[in-house]
């Protein structure tokens, strides 16, 4: 058996079901092996960064490490921003690539893989020897899995064609390494102190992350936060957890409206379940000034985003934890109405309300309103994927429908990251439909994978906030009292585009066409694009606070 072989026998035995690449010559001979595998889907990308976040939207959706396959050289450094956006994510994903002949770096694709791959922050395991291949496979999985961040697995071009001893049924996966996250249980002097502050609460604030969602937190921090009367709250990566939305406050810190962080000021305890509680979150520690924080992670020790600990750290499982602390308050029949109150229903009712007024340009929306009608049409089922950029704080604090599904990827700070991650995504839903939210910036770094979108025929609505310009760079500079047309770019007819590419598109230009847009994409089969023509006059609060000091 060849080593390409081996390595491909070993992927199937992990459990690959589903691969995202471009075909090269260092990927040729593995690929030919896998597209032989009964049921194996190949999604064919234009570009191998887009391939890459199409593995992690892929691995977001299902859970699962995700797979991409793109060639050494070239391709390993044209996938190098999506690596950071990836690890920064915190998302497994394989790729399997490969790399120049040994001892010849002569050859004029010839890079030290390894040195610009570590930079990334990804993890990267080379096959330099044949019966190191199953090996190599397994190790790479289990990194990806256990470390949650993409692994490159590179097997230079003379050792793949190489003969080795696998016989490819004694493979053991990297799953019998990994039998799953322990349960953590927090110390019991942790918990009583815990509890104690709670006792002293009068208004309590429950704030979910990610790693809430994660562990199954949700029920148990909805059940507390009820008995606590607290007001629910979550971080960016988390926005959407909480299904009810009476008492809930959203994304708290920099999305936070002002009449949100009123409340939120009057809290005397937050309890933060499996968020990082970073600068966003927490406003650089200015979200909760009167309130003591109680912080339940995993990890040994948290640094808040103000460069402080917790008042109580608790390490722990976030569902376990969460849980005591609400079997031990029901043991003492402590509760209370704290927030809520008819009177805080009624300001969170209309919390999202941006009262700011501006001019709307002809031809173009007002996007606070485009939003609310986005999520007024779609389903709650309907997950969503926002994107970066200065029209990305539009969706966030707009739109407000509790989703079972939502991708940011922020990890990065870079835009043009979103599409091509949501196109995994879709592909992964098998029909169930998605919508992608970018800029038109953001839009036009992976416009090719358009034609990716339509060859798999995932259920795809790709709206495109259209304002003609950079806009965080248009209102950085307006801030600064330079010149703000230095960042408008003409765009073109993104329907057009769409339709060129062979995929349905519209251009909304009213609030009735961007509802009517939304209702063709969902009673339509396939995928859709939205050129959403948005005014750029709109500035969104979080920049209003912080490029004009605002107090909104």
């Amino acid at each position: 058996m060849k080593v390409y072989e081996a390595i491909a026998n070993a992927f199937v035995k992990e459990g690959t079901t589903t691969i995202f690449g471009l075909l090269g010559d260092g990927n040729m001979n593995w690929a030919a092996v896998m597209s032989k595998v009964p049921g194996m889907e190949n999604v064919d990308a234009r570009d191998e960064g887009a391939a890459l976040t199409m593995a992690e939207g892929w691995a977001r959706a299902t859970g699962k490490v995700g797979v991409c396959s793109v060639t050494h050289g070239p391709g390993i450094t044209r996938m190098t921003t999506s690596l950071v956006s990836v690890t920064r994510c915190q998302i497994p994903v394989v790729i399997c690539t490969s790399a120049t002949e040994l001892n010849n770096d002569l050859i004029n694709q010839a890079i030290d893989q390894r040195r610009l791959v570590s930079a990334t922050g990804a993890g990267y395991v080379e096959v330099l020897k044949p019966a190191f291949a199953e090996s190599a496979v397994r190790q790479a999985f289990h990194m990806a899995r256990t470390e949650l961040r993409p692994v490159v697995l590179a097997v230079p071009m003379d050792v793949q064609k190489m003969e080795c001893d696998a016989d490819g049924e004694d493979y053991e996966p990297s799953t019998t390494l990994f039998n799953g996250q322990q349960k953590i249980r927090p110390a019991v002097d942790r918990l009583t102190a815990a509890v104690e502050i709670i006792r002293g609460s009068k208004k309590c604030v429950v704030i979910a992350g990610r790693g809430a969602m994660k562990s199954g937190a949700l029920e148990a921090a909805a059940k507390l936060a009820k008995r606590l009367g607290a007001l629910t709250a979550t971080s960016l990566l988390a926005k959407g957890a909480f299904g009810d939305p009476e008492y809930h406050a959203g994304v708290a810190g920099l999305f936070s409206t002002k009449s949100v962080m009123g409340l939120f000021e009057e809290a005397d305890c937050a309890i933060a379940i499996g968020a990082s509680l970073n600068p966003h979150t927490i406003e650089g520690g200015y979200l909760f000034p009167h309130g003591k924080i109680i912080h339940i992670d995993a990890e040994p020790a948290v640094v808040m985003g103000n460069g402080r600990a917790a008042d109580c750290y608790v390490q722990g499982d976030a569902a376990v934890t969460t849980q005591m602390i609400e079997e031990l308050l029901a043991g003492e029949s402590f509760s209370q109405d704290g927030y809520r109150t008819a009177a805080v229903k009624k300001i969170l009712l209309n919390a999202d309300r941006d009262p700011a007024e501006y001019e709307i340009e002809a031809g173009t929306v007002d996007p606070r309103d485009a939003c609310r009608v986005l999520d007024e049409h779609l389903p709650a089922e309907v997950g969503v994927a926002i994107g970066l950029g200065h029209s990305f704080a539009f969706p966030v604090m707009v739109m407000k429908k509790p989703r079972p599904f939502e991708i940011y990827s922020n990890g990065f700070g870079s835009i043009g990251q979103t599409f091509a991650t949501a196109i995994g995504a879709a592909v992964a839903l098998k029909g169930k439909p998605l919508v992608a939210i970018e800029g038109d910036g953001g839009a036009m770094q992976n416009i090719q994978e358009l034609d990716t979108l339509r060859r798999t025929g995932a259920k795809l609505l790709f709206v495109i906030m259209n304002d003609e310009t950079l806009g965080a760079e248009y209102h950085k500079l307006k801030a600064a009292k330079l010149e703000p047309a230095l960042a408008n770019v003409e765009s073109p007819d993104f329907a057009a585009v769409a339709k060129g590419f062979g995929v349905r598109g519209v251009t909304a230009r009213t609030l009735e066409e961007v509802a009517t847009g939304v209702d063709e994409f969902l009673s339509g089969d396939g995928p859709m694009v939205m050129d959403m023509r948005i005014s750029r006059n709109v500035l969104n609060i979080t920049y209003r606070r912080m490029f004009y000091g605002e107090d909104v």
